[in-house]
């Protein structure tokens, strides 16, 4: 993928697309807010439909704003090698991750899940659910997910990273567009998703660097393959499969485990590294 250098225009768009996304966003996620929070029962539509935002503020800037084409943010086939990278990213962070939790000694680890039926004894036990169900489910989550993924995909890694990398560099864009899309975030993060015990700045900076170090692998999914079909599938596989991680190693405070605690955060570092050095090359 070629980037050009950042110009005036650049920027006049991505400011028109940053205050479009958060003001929309930020809007829905206080009505949210204000009509009980996660706990209500519309709250995965609003999940959901916010994942969109993105996609529809970057389709209104690039068409009312840059009077360009859809298409030239990464609206393209790309490669299956990038596809399957993108499945299976979230199983190696998982397994990276299991070691740190074994090293740190931040939660126990344990396969065959008593521990996690202890914590969270209502959640159904997996010999209650049809095998046959648990496969389907597990083929299936990721190409689901890939539809939201694609709202959010679209713009973070379509039409935001390049703008970034040609205005500051690869490293800059890279760490940009991760802030962006975990600050995007925040409203939820203080409504108590993702981090339940920690609603609060604590939890928004963990999310974060979380974002940021994803956003590596991400990034690295859509400028190999020039596409950002393989960065919605990732994207969807990591919303498909991360909490698995929960499941072998849970513990009463998430910063403790994995996906999104401290031994999550130093397996996605690694992962993060290996994609900078290979886009750097």
């Amino acid at each position: 993928m070629t980037v050009k250098a950042g110009t005036m225009d650049d920027s006049r768009e991505v400011i028109v697309f940053c205050l479009v996304a958060f003001c929309v966003t930020y809007l829905l996620e206080a009505w949210l807010w204000l009509s009980g929070g996660l706990a209500v029962w519309f709250a995965f539509a609003v999940l959901i439909a916010v994942m969109f935002v993105p996609m529809l503020s970057a389709v209104m800037t690039v068409k009312l704003v840059e009077h360009g084409s859809l298409r030239s943010y990464g609206i393209a086939k790309g490669k299956v090698e990038h596809y399957l990278c993108g499945l299976a990213y979230p199983f190696g962070v998982i397994a990276l991750g299991l070691v740190f939790v074994a090293v740190l000694r931040t939660a126990p680890i344990d396969f065959s899940m008593t521990k996690f039926r202890e914590l969270f004894p209502s959640v159904p036990a997996a010999t209650e659910i049809p095998v046959y169900f648990t496969v389907i489910n597990l083929i299936l989550a990721p190409f689901i997910n890939f539809i939201p993924a694609f709202g959010e995909e679209y713009a973070w890694r379509g039409f935001l990273l390049p703008r970034l990398i040609g205005r500051y560099s690869l490293l800059g864009g890279l760490l940009v567009t991760g802030t962006v899309w975990g600050v995007w975030h925040a409203p939820l993060v203080l409504m108590g998703y993702n981090y339940p015990h920690h609603p609060d700045l604590a939890g928004v900076a963990a999310f974060t660097v979380w974002c940021i170090l994803v956003g590596f692998f991400l990034g690295w999914l859509r400028l190999k393959s020039k596409s950002v079909l393989p960065a919605a599938l990732g994207h969807g596989a990591i919303n498909a499969y991360a909490g698995l991680g929960l499941l072998i190693a849970p513990a009463t405070d998430e910063m403790m485990t994995i996906p999104l605690g401290l031994p999550a955060i130093l397996a996605l570092l690694v992962f993060a590294a290996v994609a900078y050095v290979d886009l750097s090359r």
